[in-house]
């Protein structure tokens, strides 16, 4: 698992990223209903769904989780 606590701290690390996982963490800390302890890929699709994400988002939410579980600093 990541060196982070949980997948709302490594994502606010991927904020400043010029790709799709910075701007997917810059909407998720902007966004105040994100869950700040998710806990599972299938809970972070849920608020995907919950919010009609885009395809794209959700590709980009599901790659960011897998990245985060792996332990890896870069995508």
């Amino acid at each position: 698992m990541s060196k982070f606590n949980t997948f709302y701290e490594w994502l606010g690390k991927q904020k400043s990223r010029k790709s799709p996982l910075g701007e997917f963490a810059s909407d998720a800390v902007r966004d105040e209903s994100f869950p700040k302890d998710v806990a599972s890929l299938d809970a972070l699709l849920a608020h995907m769904k919950s919010k009609n994400a885009a395809g794209m988002k959700v590709a980009t939410a599901r790659i960011a989780w897998q990245t985060y579980a792996r332990g890896e600093k870069k995508l």
